[in-house]
């Protein structure tokens, strides 16, 4: 193998490693969630608590709920800086046409908070993943 070949072959290792470890959750940045298996069961309760929640129920009737805990625990994963990258479909996408209503998303913020203090989260932690979920706000709601 030439020294070219070899410094190609390192540069390709070097860059799937680093990809593969960006890609997989950080349970030090999770621990306060329960680590990334902790964050499925927090999502897995708040998608229960959606589901039920008389105000929004009807948003998730058709869910896909395996799909739906899925694409959340990714997603609060990755805006919490776990290591994990949301691969779904952008916000403003997703909820297009559902016209969801403030009061809409205020309750699912609401249920995601009870899920999180179910779980012992600390309230810190908890406001953080609100925080970082709340700009949302304006690529979900549309009156």
């Amino acid at each position: 193998m030439s020294r070219i070949q070899s410094i190609v072959t390192a540069l390709v290792v070097a860059t799937i490693s680093f990809v593969a470890a960006a890609q997989m959750p950080n349970d030090a940045v999770l621990a306060p969630y329960g680590g990334y298996e902790g964050l499925g069961k927090i999502t897995h309760d708040f998608v229960e608590r959606l589901q039920k929640n008389p105000r929004i129920s009807a948003f998730f009737k058709d869910a896909d709920v395996e799909r739906l805990e899925a694409m959340l625990t990714d997603q609060f994963c990755d805006v919490l800086g776990g290591g994990c990258k949301y691969s779904g479909k952008s916000m403003k996408e997703v909820h297009a046409g559902k016209r969801i209503a403030t009061a809409d998303f205020n309750a699912l913020a609401e249920d995601l908070q009870d899920a999180l203090t179910a779980a012992n989260v600390p309230t810190s932690q908890q406001n953080k993943l609100i925080a970082r979920l709340a700009p949302m706000h304006r690529d979900v709601v549309e009156k």
